[in-house]
């Protein structure tokens, strides 16, 4: 009876049938419950970080767990299976879209398609929710913006497209085989079993990176750094929270196992250093190259995480072990 009345809801408020996806409130509520239960393991406040998802289907959007007054939405009441209010309107973004960003009420809000359109499967749908809440953690960073803009890469661009946009030189051939260097050195440092070889590659990880960062300039070097800050370690989220999760299955409290995702994010990570192709893949370049260097940070500094909010949205003053990131810029 809920259900049937939070269905005729949909109908009474929107004057027509704004149908809900079938079966994505259950994976929202799953996602919901990662964060609450094994996000604080990984990143201490991630249960408390709000978690605003806007779900875009075919004709209607449907915002759950809204913090602001949804301001052109029709109110729906609560949904029961998640347990959040959740509100409707028409469509306005690509049904296909995977993002966080202000969409509504000026508030981050993950805004994502359904996993038949995003052609994802329930477990990796999961997975994207909990990299978009990880971006509503890092935007909900008291000097967030202050320090985005103090990274003067905006232009006159103030509706945030540069940093998808950034005219970085992913084509430039010296570049190109500096940063390849880069990762090359970084999935060898990573597969280094013996202290001593760890050590060693880890010496020359370091002196990749500087020369890497030798080839751009410095507006482009913190381009860089903010894209392996912000998407790679977000993109690490999803490993470390997975990781997370397996015992959910274990315990029976989940229909989903995450030990194949675990693994298959970790090996995806490897497989695109080993791949490293600045001019094919453009700034997706720098999800793995970031998440790399989280991997890297889980044994060279523990404690890493700690640290990371307050590096000035860059990852080398955590990859240097002094500290200084004076020669990556």
């Amino acid at each position: 009876m809920v259900i049937l009345g939070f269905v005729l809801a949909v109908f009474l408020q929107t004057g027509s049938v704004a149908k809900l996806p079938t079966g994505v409130s259950t994976l929202i509520a799953e996602a919901r419950t990662i964060a609450d239960r094994q996000g604080d393991t990984i990143w201490p406040g991630f249960a408390k970080t709000p978690y605003p998802v806007l779900l875009t289907g075919k004709d209607h959007s449907f915002l759950f767990c809204p913090v602001g007054p949804a301001q052109g939405f029709d109110d729906l009441g609560l949904e029961p299976i998640t347990g959040c209010a959740v509100a409707t309107r028409k469509r306005m973004f690509a049904p296909n879209l995977q993002a966080t960003f202000p969409a509504v009420d000026g508030i981050s809000t993950v805004v994502i398609g359904t996993p038949d359109v995003t052609e994802r499967n329930e477990a990796a749908w999961i997975s994207t929710l909990l990299h978009e809440h990880f971006h509503q953690m890092q935007m909900s960073q008291p000097d967030y913006y202050k320090q985005v803009s103090a990274l003067g890469l905006a232009g006159d661009d103030d509706g945030g497209m540069w940093m998808l946009n950034y005219p970085f030189p992913y084509e430039e051939e010296g570049a190109r085989a500096a940063f390849q260097n880069m990762a090359y050195a970084l999935v060898d440092t990573l597969r280094a079993r013996e202290s001593i070889v760890f050590q060693r590659r880890i010496v020359t990880y370091h002196k990749a990176r500087r020369a890497a960062f030798a080839r751009v300039s410095a507006a482009q070097g913190r381009y860089a750094e903010f894209q392996l800050w912000q998407e790679g370690v977000s993109r690490y989220s999803e490993i470390a929270l997975a990781e997370a999760a397996i015992e959910r299955f274990r315990r029976g409290e989940s229909p989903y196992d995450y030990s194949a995702l675990a693994l298959n994010l970790r090996v995806s990570v490897l497989k695109n250093l080993d791949r490293f192709d600045l001019k094919k893949n453009g700034r997706v370049s720098f999800y793995a190259l970031g998440a790399g260097e989280a991997l890297l940070l889980d044994r060279l500094r523990p404690n890493w995480r700690e640290q990371y909010f307050h590096t000035g949205l860059a990852m080398a003053p955590l990859i240097y072990e002094d500290n200084t990131h004076a020669e990556a810029r």
